[in-house]
């Protein structure tokens, strides 16, 4: 901070790109630790097999990460609030092609990916957020008269945002569904829309939880699971079990990176959803720490900025770019501690992932382009 301008901003960019570029790379070792012996499994545990069949994909979408991040930070945001309204309907029709039986590919009883050249996957959904986000910050500006209007103010975007959650929870994918659920919420009380409004909302989450969570089975039983595991301990309950045991065994500095015993056919998921729990076995409390701290000066840089945004469109995106990463960060903290049922969202910067790691790289360039255009805009001034 010392030596900066009146006026100026500190070099938040700098701060921003240090810190995903630690957390990324402390994801890369983990994904190579916790993935390194289903890879050798997939090969059949032959003299030829590579453990780091993983890892390297995982590499390449890390560089992806880095490209989209600072690709999409050249681009003013003008275009991108214009090009939003295109993007929501592409996004749309991303979403209902997955609903076609044999378009897209299934896993675990959930079609949500395209399969594109290399066998790498794309998921709509992780993007249909930030399209959403940009769109709706542009939109929530451009009629902010129109927002003490019940039905303008809040019905109107409330059906847009039910058209996208829907067909979101059709793959299914539940949590992604009830994040962008958050996400509005969080940008219509930003933009203004009266509290005595959000009652609606009330309503919704009640008509969502009795139809989508207490009367589909399963999701219901992990909800039960999730406060009573023990009692579920073979079926709906064995993923927290094995995540307590994992982060319980850790103690103060793990069992050393890669020797963990848990990522073998114990832990499910445990390069993706899982991974904290990874980290928690191998390098202890001493490793959950590091990355709570990490990710707790990122999130402090990332509010410092948005407080000193002046333009009220981007104040907006920002809003929502920020509940957005903190939404899934602490969701999937919760659920690998117990707090939340299992809802299938990764951990950003550290879990294994091709459409959710470049979808962060997008979030985070356009975090880059937010302080690139305050700056000017002060400079401006």
């Amino acid at each position: 901070m010392k030596g900066n301008k009146v006026g100026e901003l500190p070099p938040y960019a700098e701060y921003i790109v240090v810190l995903c570029t630690i957390l990324l790379s402390i994801g890369l070792v983990l994904v190579y630790s916790a993935s390194a012996p289903y890879a050798l499994e997939a090969c059949g545990f032959k003299e030829d097999c590579a453990s780091t069949t993983y890892l390297l994909r995982h590499l390449f979408v890390t560089v992806g990460f880095f490209v989209s991040m600072f690709l999409v930070s050249l681009v003013p945001l003008r275009v991108w609030y214009r090009l939003s309204r295109v993007g929501i309907v592409v996004v749309v029709i991303l979403l209902t092609g997955l609903l076609i039986p044999g378009v897209g590919r299934c896993y675990n009883n959930a079609c949500r990916w395209y399969v594109l050249f290399g066998g790498f996957h794309f998921q709509p959904s992780e993007y249909a957020k930030l399209v959403w986000a940009i769109y709706l910050a542009d939109a929530l500006y451009r009629h902010g008269a129109k927002l003490g209007n019940f039905w303008r103010g809040l019905v109107f975007y409330t059906i847009f945002m039910a058209i996208i959650s829907g067909l979101i929870l059709a793959e299914p994918d539940f949590g992604n569904a009830v994040l962008v659920g958050v996400l509005t919420v969080v940008m219509l009380a930003a933009a203004g829309v009266p509290w005595r409004h959000f009652a609606v909302y009330v309503v919704v989450a009640a008509v969502v939880g009795y139809f989508f969570v207490y009367r589909v089975d399963y999701r219901w039983q992990r909800v039960i699971a999730t406060y009573s595991p023990w009692q579920h301990a073979q079926d709906q309950g064995y993923q927290i079990i094995q995540s307590w045991i994992a982060l319980g065994s850790g103690g103060l500095f793990g069992q050393g990176l890669g020797s963990g015993l848990q990522k073998l056919r114990y832990l499910p998921e445990p390069f993706t959803d899982f991974i904290v729990a990874v980290a928690g076995h191998e390098l202890g409390f001493a490793g959950i720490f590091l990355l709570i701290f990490l990710f707790a000066v990122l999130f402090w840089v990332l509010f410092s900025v948005m407080k000193r945004i002046e333009d009220d469109r981007n104040r907006l995106l920002a809003t929502g770019l920020y509940a957005l990463l903190a939404v899934q960060v602490v969701a999937n903290g919760a659920v690998v501690t117990g707090l939340l049922p299992t809802k299938g969202l990764p951990m950003p910067f550290l879990s294994y992932g091709g459409s959710h790691t470049v979808a962060t790289g997008v979030l985070m360039g356009l975090w880059l382009r937010l302080i690139r255009e305050e700056i000017y805009l002060r400079k401006k001034g």
